[in-house]
């Protein structure tokens, strides 16, 4: 069977009458068919403007997930530069989570999520809303005020309830590119490998099928033959966030990983040491060595600097943009304080 080409289909869609940031999306198929333009100048209009409607600081929208298939599509394309493969995995990333950086140290909980999600939903949250702004509401000063009150609340359940709902829609869209994600591994470019592991720690629990594979599998697969420093350490850390849980538990049957993973903590390259010492934290493996690790990071000079020449604004290593320091505070935070007090320490003092 023939897989449908979803550009094939964007004249079906009646884009007119979805919304993004700015109103009706009825411009953005041309921006996705400008994506695969051979002007650098056409191109580059695109992705800027797809930057800004579809997504808009943090926020989704309605049009979002009808647009991920067609970006999905433009990612399976070798022939794209370095640049543009790495721009479209940090947008479907920003598509699916808003900023990514927001959910880490621990990951994605999708059951939370989509919990939340239908919560939203419900008649109990409106309820809630409605209460919540009945001090705003009483504080009108005349059947008019009152009135411009109530719409305004009304706008708010509905600005809420349509975010969720979009937020969600998006992430589901974008959860389908995981082979897509896993084929990137095998690209020439480090940067494009290092994104792509990246991008695959925040898909726990993907959908199975024809077309698909474990990803933890196939990070597994990739610690193997990976050389490359930035893509050793997104791949490992991408394995603590996929394999971690949110109950403080440990997680279960991992022994092998958690055993491959402590193999790293003495790699004579820091980024590697630092990042295995991040994911046993997250799995609830750790010792004392590892948090010494991490608070090493937080004064050690050696993390600063990822070389990013090819990428522009984008560091090789995408975690908390590259912020090494920022993201081993977020762990540090999730110790318990009183077997290593000394983490506490580390953290005020760059405080």
């Amino acid at each position: 069977m023939t897989e449908t080409n979803p550009f094939d289909l964007l004249d079906s869609i009646n884009w007119s009458a979805l919304r993004h940031a700015y109103g009706s999306a009825w411009d953005v198929p041309a921006q996705l068919r400008d994506l695969r333009s051979g002007n650098a100048e056409i191109k580059e209009n695109a992705q800027r403007s797809l930057c800004s409607n579809i997504f808009h600081q943090g926020d989704r929208y309605e049009a979002t997930a009808y647009a991920v298939p067609c970006l999905l599509k433009v990612l399976e394309d070798s022939s794209s530069s370095t640049f543009a493969l790495v721009f479209l995995i940090d947008l479907l990333v920003h598509l699916a989570l808003g900023y990514a950086d927001t959910f880490l140290p621990n990951g994605v909980n999708l059951p939370e999520w989509q919990e939340f999600a239908e919560k939203k939903q419900g008649p109990e949250f409106e309820a809630e809303m409605h209460q919540s702004h009945e001090v705003f509401v009483n504080r009108a000063k005349n059947h008019e005020e009152r009135a411009s009150c109530n719409e305004f609340r009304n706008r708010m359940i509905e600005k809420h309830c349509r975010r969720a709902k979009d937020e969600l829609a998006a992430y589901e869209a974008v959860k389908t590119g995981v082979p897509v994600f896993q084929t990137c591994l095998d690209h020439y470019s480090v940067y494009v490998r290092s994104w792509a592991a990246y991008a695959l720690a925040w898909s726990p629990g993907e959908a199975s099928g024809e077309g698909y594979r474990d990803s933890v599998t196939v990070l597994k697969g990739l610690l193997e033959k990976e050389e490359d420093t930035v893509v050793l350490a997104s791949a490992i850390i991408s394995l603590g966030l996929l394999n971690g849980r949110f109950d403080d538990a440990r997680p279960e049957g991992i022994d092998e990983l958690a055993s491959r993973l402590r193999s790293y903590s003495t790699d004579t390259r820091p980024l590697v040491r630092w990042a295995a010492a991040v994911a046993l934290i997250r799995l609830r493996y750790e010792e004392p060595e590892h948090v010494d690790t991490l608070i090493s990071s937080l004064a050690d000079r050696s993390f600063k600097g990822l070389d990013a020449r090819e990428c522009s604004a984008r560091t090789s290593f995408p975690f908390q943009e590259g912020d090494v320091a920022g993201y081993s505070v977020k762990v540090l935070g999730t110790i318990n304080a009183d077997d290593y007090p000394g983490a506490v320490t580390a953290i005020f003092d760059i405080g």
